[in-house]
């Protein structure tokens, strides 16, 4: 094997080095938010300590900057509105990389008229750039859909 022959075949692997690791940074390096919903929690500041309230959370688990434009919830199919938006996620928010979560109270007194159907309300969070992020289903029944 030649000096020639050497070099190109050090060239070609520090090239191919050198494409993965930027494909791996392009990849990284993007926001990702998720979102969890909880119903059923309770409110310490609250007078009535049987008042039950629903919490988003909202994370950046990502490496970029996120801009959370609106929190809503997100509604089952077929229902005379397809959201509720959450008046305190209207003014909007920014998440970097290593913020603490954003947090979204979420009054669930006027829920139950969606209670056949509460496996399907959703927190639903839209970024800057018009991306909508949504939350896993929840997998207990919250106290607003049993039905007396």
């Amino acid at each position: 094997m030649t000096i020639t022959e050497m070099s190109a075949f050090t060239g070609s692997i520090l090239g191919l080095i050198g494409t993965s690791l930027g494909l791996f940074n392009y990849f990284r390096d993007k926001g990702h938010i998720v979102i969890l919903l909880q119903w059923d929690m309770a409110d310490t500041g609250d007078d009535d300590p049987t008042k039950r309230i629903g919490c988003i959370k909202v994370t950046n688990t990502g490496r970029r900057a996120i801009f959370i434009s609106h929190v809503a919830l997100r509604l089952p199919k077929g229902e005379q509105n397809s959201h509720l938006l959450i008046s305190s996620g209207l003014k909007g928010q920014k998440l970097s990389e290593g913020d603490p979560p954003a947090i979204f109270i979420v009054n669930q007194d006027d829920l139950n008229i969606y209670a056949d159907k509460w496996q399907d309300v959703l927190a639903q969070v839209s970024d800057s750039t018009g991306k909508e992020w949504v939350s896993k289903k929840v997998l207990e029944t919250p106290s607003w859909a049993i039905k007396l």
